[in-house]
């Protein structure tokens, strides 16, 4: 996450591997250089903006992406069950004869990923999949995401300003400053300590962590950034991803599957 111009989609293009050029640095998928032939049979990339043919139904859409990503010698009655769990698990099972044109916003995020789930990917990169969505959408979308990640899967996605109860569902948060720096690397629920302790700002108790974080990233308590930059080692410093005795608010899962 991080202020507008910080450079999230940027950064998620890359890790994605839509961009593939004009970066310097090492991407690895478990410690692997990552090959992308590879890493694109792995993954999938939801972008801002749904990619739907408004005049196809659900039903008709589906059975396309299915067709071209399962291929022609999967059995046809496979790939209608395989659409209708999918659409089950989604509550998209009574819009199958709807036009997605006709669907409403979160419908048609859900149907995004439901495309993407025909194959099964275990690595989502999302790219503001809240944007344009109410706070009951939004909430519907983000326990959605946290539902693929409890299945195993890794999702990665950007959030220009979350709300706190969609904050503290992620694992991990992944904070740029302006330029493009990380700021804060670590748990949701460490932001506050991170910054009291170590920088000596309180967030108000009645603020939001996030709004703070990125308030502080945009220059309105002073210039911070260097200092957060610094104090983060630029997002490798990993003392704030893991539980710390004596904490108020402790991190209940070791395991790093949502990241903002």
């Amino acid at each position: 996450m991080g202020p507008s111009g910080a450079g999230k989609s940027t950064l998620l293009n890359i890790l994605a591997g839509y961009t593939k050029s004009g970066y310097e640095g090492r991407i690895a998928v478990d410690g692997m250089e990552r090959c992308l032939d590879d890493f694109y049979n792995v993954s999938c990339y939801i972008m801002q903006d749904d990619q739907l043919h408004d005049l196809l139904t659900v039903r008709e859409i589906m059975f396309t992406a299915a067709s071209l990503k399962l291929g022609p010698k999967i059995d046809k009655k496979f790939k209608q069950t395989k659409i209708s769990n999918i659409l089950k698990g989604l509550g998209l099972i009574d819009s199958l004869d709807t036009r997605t044109g006709q669907l409403s916003g979160g419908q048609r995020k859900r149907l995004s990923i439901a495309l993407e789930l025909i194959n099964n990917p275990p690595i989502m990169f999302f790219d503001e999949p809240t944007s344009g969505l109410d706070s009951s959408h939004s909430k519907q979308c983000i326990d959605l995401l946290k539902k693929l990640a409890a299945d195993g899967r890794t999702v990665i996605m950007t959030v220009h300003q979350p709300s706190a109860s969609m904050l503290f569902e992620a694992d991990l948060v992944y904070c740029l400053s302006p330029g493009g720096r990380c700021s804060y690397a670590g748990s949701p629920h460490n932001i506050i300590h991170y910054m009291d302790r170590l920088h000596g700002l309180q967030c108000p108790s009645s603020h939001n962590p996030a709004d703070f974080l990125i308030e502080v990233c945009s220059g309105e308590y002073g210039e911070r950034t260097d200092d957060l930059v610094k104090t983060s080692k630029n997002g490798k410093n990993l003392d704030w991803r893991k539980k710390t005795p004596g904490w108020d608010n402790p991190i209940i899962n070791s395991e790093y599957r949502i990241f903002y």
